[in-house]
């Protein structure tokens, strides 16, 4: 046995002296790139200055290194090294790579960390298509040879394919985020990026890409303010392609921190985001002129610098949510100007003075004159006069908001500034000249809904995209239109479903976590790949959820009918990995992710094996990186991670999962958006002249019951049949569900679980021999 040891120590030997030497050169001294700062391939904006600090604070996380084997090594390769790999040699590589696992390329710790002996193959022609949230381990090797030839060639041109973009910058932000290294050279390097993208600017095409490195330039900022001068904070103004309030908190400190008065490129965002700011065409059709003249009265208001900023005692959190999958949510804070929400009081009505005065301008620009505009008459205008005229009520809405952001006032004097605006609905439903009533109907809710949206706001939910019925005093959350992105009821729908079942295991524990609450919405947002205008609905219903609170059952249900098992098994490890996002996973949230499994019909294997798998117990075989060791490669070593918060979060199998969770998305979205044309396209039964002598009904009238909105999908016939008559006997109904192929308990439970959220209470009594239909709850219903 001693000489076959010997054999395997010599095999083990000669592998390493081979790997060492194809990864760099023996003889050329590496150092760390930020102690001799050089350009990457391409150059960077020689305009966007960072100071070089070597004492820089560091990020707040749950970062957490989980190792496999204690002789695996990552290493940095960055600037002035030279890589070997897959047959490329890549000068300057500026990423990550290691000699992999136990067998040399099946695990990796982070998404872009080049796997030395992973396979790499030329392809033999079209590549097949590369999965969301893409791992350098997990690509085929032909997608491996595709992103080497990138690299090698530069990066002075975009890569074929956004995945490979990701890949690189998953790298630079491990680098800045977890190591603190390269500051200077990684944030040029977006800079640079950046400059290479902007032909797509204004597109769907890279808006992830985008959004992410425009997020990472805030936060670098955000946490170190010091270390940029003016001019690169107006670089990362300008590649800022969506203002939101998470991102508005890195400027805003930034000039607190520098006490420098607020420039009214800033002012105009804030005015913009406040919900008291009336939309209007006038900022689109003559937007130099607005601009220009919203300055001018800024400046004026505030004697010709600006305003000075007020900082509130309370620090604000600037987050990051990093791309990559291999990473956490990041944080620190921040000085926090928005907590002073009265300082910007005036913003909104500068806006909208300027909107006032600018109008007579505006419809002389489009030939329009819309003095005597009604809504009738606005309404029956064609598209294209109707985008050059404000809607008649759009004044009106915005008086409803200024009265509702002046009583939130009263009651909090300095609330939150980006809070979601929430209305009853009855307030919309008088300007559409609605008498007060209990619930609207169906025709009226979608009514409140279109008129609102023509003022410039979208209300949530929206009564056109779901089968809701607004009741007068119903909250309904109002967020302001963005104008440039339709929404996709059935991708939206189908995102809002998870949305809810998430947040019924999220708040498991009583308690509205501000990071695990951003975390769900991130996740979605992702999963289903939502617009701006998606994602911002989506925000205002989760804030509107958590004020009102929601019923997972009809809408677990909904999942169950809609999806196949190995789908609702994909959904179901989706609720772990959001469960498990900020602090693992405790009893609270253990026993209602019970609950939401047994609603959507999983087995408690599923739940139970999901739990180990993302996080994991720590054992023998999970060890984190043995700094100082002796490396098996050339290349920087990485510093050590931060400490961990007491659990372990498996990044890799988080990652699988919300690969697999995407591709469900788009089976869930396509079996909703099936379910809602199949009950619009089915035909309305009235019934028989039988059931018409039995309740005594005219036939006008039953046509009219016939059309009320039921619950959609394959139990919308069992309803509309049911609704009929008063009483049913058992074996009657049974009969009925069985000529649609349903069985009836489940069919009168839908039902029942559609009637508790649209009309406020069950619609059908189970007597035991008999059914008895509450008609009256649809009565106010039939127009």
């Amino acid at each position: 046995m001693g000489w076959v040891i010997a054999i395997i120590l010599i095999v083990v030997i000669v592998i390493a002296i081979a790997i060492t030497s194809s990864s760099s050169d023996p003889k050329k001294k590496h150092s760390p790139a930020s102690t001799r700062p050089r350009s990457a391939p391409g150059s960077s904006d020689p305009e966007f200055t960072v100071t070089v600090s070597t004492s820089q604070p560091r990020a707040s996380s749950r970062f957490t290194e989980i190792r496999s084997r204690k002789d695996f090594d990552i290493r940095w390769f960055g600037q002035d090294t030279e890589l070997k790999v897959g047959g490329f040699t890549i000068r300057s590589p500026c990423t990550y790579a290691s000699s992999g696992g136990r067998d040399g390329y099946s695990w990796a710790t982070d998404p872009s960390e080049i796997l030395i002996q992973a396979p790499v193959q030329r392809p033999r022609g079209a590549s097949s298509e590369m999965g969301y949230w893409p791992w350098y381990s997990r690509l085929d090797p032909e997608h491996r040879f595709e992103y080497l030839s990138w690299l090698t060639s530069g990066r002075t041109q975009l890569p074929p394919n956004d995945g490979f973009l990701f890949l690189y910058f998953y790298g630079i932000e491990r680098r800045l985020l977890v190591d603190e290294s390269d500051r200077s050279w990684g944030l040029k390097e977006i800079v640079r990026l950046r400059k290479l993208d902007e032909p797509r600017v204004g597109s769907r095409d890279g808006r992830s890409f985008r959004s992410y490195s425009t997020g990472l330039l805030w936060y670098e900022i955000a946490r170190t303010p010091g270390l940029f001068d003016e001019r690169s904070v107006q670089i990362a103004m300008g590649l800022t392609e969506r203002w939101t309030p998470e991102i508005l908190t890195a400027p805003l400190a930034w000039l607190g921190a520098k006490e420098m008065p607020l420039p009214a490129s800033l002012a105009r965002q804030i005015a913009a985001s406040d919900p008291t700011a009336q939309r209007s065409v006038v900022t689109k059709r003559i937007p130099e002129e607005f601009n220009e003249l919203f300055e001018t009265r800024y400046l004026d208001a505030y004697g010709g610098d600006g305003m000075a900023l007020k900082l509130s005692k309370r620090a604000a959190w600037h987050t990051y949510r990093p791309a990559s999958g291999g990473l956490e949510e990041m944080r620190v804070q921040v000085p926090n100007p928005m907590g002073i929400k009265s300082q910007f009081k005036k913003l909104p009505d500068i806006w909208n003075s300027c909107i006032a005065d600018l109008r007579k301008l505006s419809r002389v620009s489009a030939s329009i004159d819309g003095d005597m505009m009604t809504v009738n008459a606005w309404e029956a205008m064609p598209d294209e006069l109707r985008s050059d005229i404000d809607h008649p009520l759009a004044a009106s809405v915005t008086e409803i908001m200024t009265q509702h952001s002046a009583a939130e006032q009263s009651v909090e004097e300095d609330a939150p500034a980006f809070a979601t605006a929430m209305v009853p609905a009855g307030r919309f439903a008088e300007l559409v000249g609605i008498e007060r009533r209990p619930k609207l109907t169906a025709t009226q809710s979608r009514k409140v809904a279109a008129t609102v949206e023509h003022t410039g706001y979208g209300l949530v939910p929206d009564a056109r995209m779901t089968p809701i019925r607004y009741g007068w005093d119903d909250l309904v959350a109002v967020v302001p239109g963005l104008d440039d992105d339709d929404v996709d009821s059935s991708r939206y729908n189908a995102a809002a479903c998870i949305l809810r079942l998430g947040l019924s295991i999220a708040l498991a524990d009583g308690e509205a976590d501000e990071v695990e609450m951003r975390t769900l919405t991130d996740h979605v947002d992702a999963v289903f790949d939502l617009n701006p205008e998606e994602q911002q609905r989506l925000g205002a219903l989760r804030d509107l959820l958590l004020t009102t609170g929601s019923d997972i059952r009809p809408i677990a249900r909904k999942v169950q009918e809609i999806l196949p098992p190995d789908a609702r098994q994909i959904v179901g490890r989706l609720l772990v990995v959001i469960a498990a996002a900020t602090n693992g996973i405790d009893r609270a949230e253990r026993a209602a992710l019970r609950k939401a499994f047994r609603a959507l019909g999983l087995e408690p294997d599923l739940l139970e094996s999901t739990i180990a798998e993302v996080v994991p117990e720590a054992d023998e075989r999970e060890v984190t990186v043995s700094i100082g060791s002796k490396p098996t490669m050339r290349g920087e070593p990485i510093p050590a991670p931060p400490a961990s918060g007491g659990f372990k979060l498996n990044h890799a199998a988080i990652s699988s999962i919300m690969s697999e969770t995407r591709e469900v998305s788009v089976m869930l979205a396509e079996a909703m958006g099936a379910a809602d044309a199949e009950s619009a396209d089915e035909p309305v039964k009235t019934g028989s002249k039988e059931s018409e002598s039995v309740t005594g009904e005219s036939q006008e009238h039953k046509d009219a019951r016939a059309a009320v909105a039921g619950p959609g999908g394959r139990y919308e016939q069992l309803f509309t049949v049911l609704i009929e008559r008063e009483r049913w006997g058992r074996d009657e109904a049974d009969a009925q569900a069985r000529a649609f192929g349903l069985m009836l308990d489940a069919g009168v439970e839908t039902i029942n679980d559609w009637a508790f959220d649209a009309l406020g209470a069950p619609l059908i009594d189970d007597e035991g021999n008999e059914l008895v239909v509450d008609r009256s709850l649809l009565n106010d219903s039939i127009e």
